[in-house]
């Protein structure tokens, strides 16, 4: 199992994908450099985020879309 460390340190050379956070209605997008974006699904649906969810790695229950 590969170990992945946040913020990673060289994001200039980083392949690694954002963390998605499904929480309710809110969903936490957590990017390599350590920002944080909040956003909605009406939000990700309107495409009003920095990176798509088909981009990230999603935690939560997906479910609830």
């Amino acid at each position: 199992m590969k170990t992945i460390n946040f913020p990673i340190r060289n994001p200039g050379n980083s392949q690694e994908n954002p963390l998605a956070f499904v929480s309710g209605d809110i969903i936490h997008i957590l990017y390599p450099n350590g920002e944080v974006e909040a956003t909605t699904v009406a939000q990700i649906d309107r495409r009003q985020t920095k990176s798509p969810l088909d981009k990230c790695l999603v935690w939560g229950c997906v479910g609830d879309f």
